[in-house]
């Protein structure tokens, strides 16, 4: 999995510093400088776009963990987990074909069961005795009785491809499906259909088939307005990607999802631009919160008790991972 970096400098700064070392753009420089002083004087940090956004309190304090559950060496790589019951999270990591358990209570892994090889595997999700394990290629795993030696383990090749790198998955209840969350391509087509937009994709269990459409596209220039952006308002960074100073703001790649038990709504998380972001289950976007760097270090996974405790792991980057818990502040 690719890792990230932290930056000290943003992009449109260094961008910025480039272009002024240059002579021959010193008149550029005087028209780009008046433009965003001109900006700074009378932009609004709030838009008429964001009508409608942050209508219902986001419940649970991102800065104060309610709960830290360190993980051995061996989850550095902690990629996706789910909750089933009884105070205990099933994870996997990117390298093993390998199921664990942490049970919460003795914050330890208790459990291990093995469904297979080596590979690259993302994200889990447990109903009753049957786990369903996705793969970064699209590949889904089913494994019934997997807490028992004589567990059936069944591979789904799915339309999807590693070039849609899909990373997170979740279940929703009302459709008896799995969403599926691409980090890469947004289109199963050789064609990118969906330039500018990240996909989820529908994965009935019913049928036991992927849904080719997606079941919605998350717009990445929506995204931009959303963020509370500390150097630049949303008008100057319009002006800044029409001078191709940059291209966008928002660095969002899902790596993991989830379905809120109580409200219905679709959380999703990026480790790459460190973002949590709220959906409707028309795939409208409710909320966004940029996560701290300080508190998670690589988000990779998130799940939900059936309380709504909201549960994000983190891969170690050197270190070991480690499991963050926030429990809901009733704002509602």
């Amino acid at each position: 999995m690719q890792k990230t970096q932290n930056h000290k400098h943003s992009p449109i700064l260094i961008k910025l510093n480039n272009l002024f070392k240059s002579e021959f753009h010193c008149h550029l420089r005087l028209f780009t400088l008046t433009t965003f002083l001109a900006l700074f004087s009378f932009c609004k940090p709030n838009s008429p776009d964001m009508t409608g956004l942050n209508e219902d309190p986001f419940e649970y304090d991102l800065e104060s963990p309610d709960g830290r559950y360190k993980l051995p060496s061996y989850l550095e790589e902690i990629s996706g987990l789910s909750y089933y019951g009884k105070g205990k999270i099933a994870c996997v990591q990117d390298e093993k074909a390998n199921i664990y358990v942490l049970n919460l209570e003795k914050e330890e892994i208790t459990k291990k069961y093995n469904f297979g090889n080596d590979g690259d595997y993302e994200d889990i999700v447990v109903l009753g005795k049957t786990a369903y394990v996705l793969r970064n290629s699209g590949h889904i795993y089913r494994i019934e009785n997997f807490k028992k030696k004589e567990r059936k383990i069944k591979k789904y090749n799915t339309p999807l491809k590693e070039k849609n790198d899909t990373e997170g998955m979740a279940y929703d209840a009302l459709s008896n499906a799995l969403l599926i969350a691409c980090k890469g391509s947004p289109s199963i087509d050789k064609e990118d259909r969906y330039s500018g937009y990240k996909a989820v994709y529908k994965f009935d269990l019913a049928e036991m088939e992927l849904i080719e459409k997606p079941h919605f596209l998350i717009d990445l220039e929506r995204l931009d307005s959303y963020i509370d952006h500390s150097v630049f308002t949303r008008l100057s960074l319009k002006v800044a990607k029409r001078l191709q100073l940059i291209e966008s703001e928002t660095s969002f790649q899902p790596s993991g999802i989830a379905i809120h038990p109580l409200y219905g709504e679709i959380y999703i998380i990026s480790s790459v631009g460190k973002l949590l972001i709220v959906l409707d289950r028309r795939g409208k976007v409710l909320d966004v919160k940029e996560l701290d760097p300080k508190i998670f270090r690589q988000p990779e996974g998130i799940c939900f008790s059936p309380t709504g405790d909201l549960y994000i792991s983190n891969e170690g980057q050197g270190g070991k991972g480690y499991i963050l818990k926030f429990n809901p502040h009733d704002k509602r």
